[in-house]
């Protein structure tokens, strides 16, 4: 008992690497083989004298030919005929005597699905049939009960080994019997295809999806060569490596995952690049190319004043977020200082050279402009009426970039400072009075908004 129980176990594991099992997939089974009647299986105790297997009446020929057709995944009907010779105690006589059995049977198989995979190579099934035997020259009718196996090798070829005891019935009747056979079995068609692919169910790994037979049945929907079966990303071509998904700038990441897909990044910033090493992803790094802070956005705040560099107009000075960066300035009290300054500029009479006497009122000027590093100007020089027009504005505007350079020279960068002449267009006083027009004569030095 312990045994048979363990085979059965042993076999529904086999059947985990399943292929072959007959079922409604290929519903027509012919088969043909060998046989031999057991006549004397009632003179001793059954299994005594059941391997007696000098007395199985063994055919040594094709003797035995059926036919059997599924009924869905559990059921087959079919029919049989074995022709042969006999003796009813082969071992002790040797009358040859003919020997036919032919019968209808309805099969009930094991790998339906339910017990055994149905594409399970190992095929059992027990067996139940009516028909007549005829034997001694006497036909009875008899009844069948019994089992068997096919062994698929192929999923349309196989081997078929049965066993099944045959009670004969009738007022003159033959011994009943043991009937033992072995064939082959080959099954007829070309297989059912529900997802009409032309591979065949049994082969068909995805039955219910139109595929390829390079992919046993299965589709590849974005021809990467992975089947949707086992391909992460089924709509999207991709790699191997990465069960299907694709990796556009391989950085060994694959593109679902990936923030940055078009950009080769690392693991640690979630696929994307990090430039500067600051621990901040260039997406996120409003100063890609300066390594700077988390806090900071990827920036640096060099002075320290909560404003970064890249949005602070003094970046060496510290000042406050409301102006920019730099520090609170009096306007007045500096518009003040260097507009006094200005009105002692002089010159040498029609002449853009500045007089030494106003070297000092400009290092007034130069020193604002140190201490102030953000504040920018604009240089305007002016004339009186006197003279032709276009000779003062050309005066004026020599001399006001006569004081310029003075500041460059000083070392005031070039970037914060301007210079125009206007000539006589915009007088603060008369031109008709000496003092008036002496007013008019100047260089005038604004503060830049």
């Amino acid at each position: 008992m312990k045994k048979s129980i363990f085979f059965f176990l042993v076999s529904i594991l086999l059947c985990t690497n399943h292929i072959f099992a007959q079922n409604k997939d290929y519903p027509w089974l012919i088969g043909f083989g060998t046989h031999g009647p057991q006549m004397t299986i009632n003179d001793q105790a059954f299994f005594k004298e059941y391997f007696k297997v000098k007395n199985w009446n063994l055919f040594p020929g094709l003797g035995k030919f059926w036919i059997d057709k599924s009924i869905g995944n559990s059921f087959a009907l079919g029919t049989q005929i074995s022709l042969g010779i006999a003796d009813r105690r082969p071992s002790e006589t040797n009358k040859n005597t003919f020997f036919l059995d032919w019968d209808m049977n309805l099969k009930y198989k094991f790998a339906n699905g339910y017990i055994l995979h149905t594409k399970c190579w190992f095929d059992p099934y027990v067996i139940g049939s009516i028909g007549l035997t005829r034997f001694e020259a006497q036909t009875n009718a008899s009844f069948g009960l019994g089992a068997g196996t096919n062994i698929w090798v192929t999923p349309k070829f196989g081997f078929n080994i049965e066993t099944s005891y045959n009670k004969v019935v009738g007022k003159n009747r033959t011994p009943s019997y043991m009937h033992h056979a072995i064939g082959i079995v080959v099954r007829l068609g070309k297989g059912r295809d529900q997802d009409k692919d032309g591979i065949a169910d049994l082969q068909d790994e995805c039955i219910d999806v139109y595929g390829l037979a390079q992919y046993n049945g299965c589709p590849d929907t974005d021809g990467d060569g992975i089947p949707d079966k086992v391909d992460a990303c089924p709509t999207i071509a991709g790699i191997e490596a990465f069960e299907g998904c694709p990796d556009t700038d391989g950085d060994g990441i694959v593109d679902e995952v990936d923030e940055c897909p078009r950009d080769a990044g690392t693991r640690e910033m979630h696929g994307c690049p990090d430039r500067d090493n600051d621990g901040v992803a260039d997406k996120d790094d409003k100063c890609p190319d300066v390594k700077g802070t988390l806090a900071l956005n990827g920036c640096i705040d060099s002075d320290g004043d909560g404003v970064i560099d890249i949005e602070d107009k003094c970046p060496t000075e510290m000042g406050s977020r409301d102006n920019a960066g730099c520090p609170q300035l009096n306007n007045k009290d500096l518009k003040q200082r260097i507009d006094f300054a200005a009105k002692s500029i002089q010159f040498e009479t029609g002449s853009d050279i500045l007089k030494p006497s106003s070297y000092k009122v400009l290092d007034e000027v130069v020193s604002l402009l140190t201490t102030y590093s953000f504040v920018n100007i604009a240089i305007e020089g002016h004339t009186d009426n006197i003279g032709n027009p276009a000779k003062n504005i050309n005066l004026s505007a020599y001399r006001a970039r006569s004081v310029m350079n003075y500041f460059i020279g000083k070392g005031i960068s070039p970037s914060r400072l301007s210079s125009t002449g206007y000539g006589d267009t915009k007088p603060i006083a008369p031109n008709t009075t000496v003092a008036g027009r002496l007013q008019n004569r100047r260089v005038d030095i604004r503060i830049k908004e």
